[in-house]
């Protein structure tokens, strides 16, 4: 019993293109294994046949951008992408799936009156909800009592949260990445203000 006996087919596939891609050729075992299975004809034919269909779908995913970012709707989308290795499910599905995830980011780095505004309020609120939970964790861990700089990334990074909460956008986002920066700057001035 091989090593490779256990594998699924997409496991030895996996296995196959590793070892080529690294050592420049397969092991001994594995192509026993293969060969057991089927030719390696075969073998190779079902490799390309995935990557001529990995690469089908790259290029449908680029046309699917370029309709996305020329105001296309889904519709007129769908009706222009033609492919004879995938069916129409297949690009309705991806037509869908990008769309939905295009529309996320490009509303995500949007930066708009809205964002601005829950940002300064996030700038106003994050310093304090960080500045507390960590003055928390030094006096409940005596050890740290003496203020260091390392004490900044934690607030950057609950400083991070709470503004995103409020923004509900990520550090993608300008004004959220500034906001952010900001109100660590101010963690770093509570710090300060209360070592002395």
């Amino acid at each position: 019993m091989s090593f490779y006996s256990k594998f699924s087919d997409q496991d030895l596939i996996e296995s196959y293109n590793n070892q080529i891609d690294y050592q420049g050729k397969a092991t001994q075992e594995l192509l026993e294994e293969i060969t057991s299975r089927t030719t390696l004809e075969n073998f190779q034919a079902i490799i390309e046949n995935q990557k001529g269909i990995l690469n089908e779908r790259n290029r449908i995913i680029r046309e699917i951008h370029q309709h996305y970012f020329n105001k296309s709707s889904k519709e007129e989308s769908l009706s222009l992408l033609k492919s004879d290795l995938l069916s129409r499910q297949e690009i309705r599905i991806l037509v869908e799936e990008k769309y939905s995830h295009i529309h996320q980011n490009v509303e995500n780095l949007n930066v708009d009156s809205d964002t601005l505004l829950k940002s300064f309020v996030g700038i106003m609120i994050a310093p304090f909800v960080s500045s507390i939970i960590i003055f928390i964790l030094i006096f409940s861990i005596n050890a740290l009592i003496a203020f260091h700089f390392f004490l900044l990334i934690p607030a950057y990074i609950i400083n991070y949260f709470v503004i995103r909460r409020i923004t509900k956008k990520t550090r993608d986002n300008l004004a959220v990445f500034i906001a952010t920066f900001i109100a660590t700057v101010l963690n770093l001035i509570f710090f300060i203000l209360l070592i002395n």
